[in-house]
């Protein structure tokens, strides 16, 4: 895994949308990066959104050369013969085949690619079985029991994937609304030692020491950075995963100001990004 700049945080709604390469991954989509690799860029890992008009097929049969995760945040997609509608869920290890693909009504997908996007022609399958996931993240169960030192009110979580090699977990995380009332008013600072953690706001509102998050916020947060403490007033639902490591969480003495009231919009971002940065993004993730 190769190194990203600290993102904390971005709205994916002001990142420009652009034309996918004509021999890259997806064809005749439009694409929102929303980080990707620096120290060796042309490993091509990077996380994105991918919008693909109505009626968008790739008749090619074909494989990537990384692993492939994604979230259907609208319409469907469809892989092979797997559909995957609304919050379907897809791990694709590297070789995985894909005899096809289509969008008939059109779909915003996050997309995370491990590898260069680009097509490698046919199918020969040879593909680590053990690591492929798919799923719908809808009708799975939200676990209220897990354990967890967060604060607030019916947190619940659904584990999409676990690694079976290197632990690399991803899920997606539900959280109720909150009253300043029964929040606690400090909280901990913490880190996460042995992984990136990476998250994407699905809905609702975070607010947290960088600013306000809503639906379409996006971090990329480097192994071992101390963060928090945060607080939701609406409760929210956000996509999370990590890369490096299994998931772990150190709490350190040093405690802060919950910020119950609204904080200002105050990012940690690459240079790249700071000029398109603003907290007012529109109403909608994408």
């Amino acid at each position: 895994m190769g190194e990203r700049p600290h993102i904390e945080y971005i709205q994916a709604q002001v990142l420009p949308w652009q034309a996918s390469a004509p021999g890259g991954a997806r064809p005749g989509a439009d694409i929102r990066i929303l980080s990707a690799e620096t120290a060796v860029p042309e490993n091509g890992a990077c996380s994105m959104l991918i919008r693909y008009p109505r009626g968008w097929t790739l008749g090619e049969s074909h494989t990537l050369p990384g692993d492939e995760e994604f979230l259907v945040l609208d319409g469907s997609l469809r892989i092979g013969d797997r559909i995957f509608g609304r919050r379907g869920y897809g791990f694709l290890p590297v070789g995985f085949p894909r005899a096809g693909m289509a969008s008939p009504d059109g779909a915003v997908v996050l997309t995370f690619f491990e590898g260069p996007q680009k097509r490698i022609v046919g199918l020969d399958g040879r593909h680590d079985a053990a690591r492929l996931v798919v799923a719908d993240s809808e009708s799975l169960s939200y676990d209220y029991g897990f354990e967890h030192k967060l604060a607030g009110s019916e947190i619940g979580i659904k584990r999409l994937r676990e690694d079976p090699y290197t632990g690399e977990r991803s899920w997606i995380l539900t959280k109720g609304a909150d009253t300043r009332e029964n929040l606690p008013k400090t909280g901990h600072l913490e880190h996460h030692p042995d992984c990136v953690e990476e998250m994407y706001l699905l809905d609702g509102e975070l607010r947290w020491p960088q600013g306000p998050m809503r639906a379409g916020a996006y971090f990329w947060r480097p192994a071992g950075l101390l963060h928090g403490p945060g607080a939701s007033l609406t409760g929210f639902r956000a996509f999370f995963r990590t890369r490096g490591g299994p998931f772990s969480t150190t709490y350190v003495d040093e405690i802060r100001p919950r910020p119950l009231d609204m904080p200002a919009y105050k990012p940690i971002l690459p240079e790249h990004l700071r000029a398109l940065a603003r907290e007012d993004a529109g109403h909608t993730p994408y």
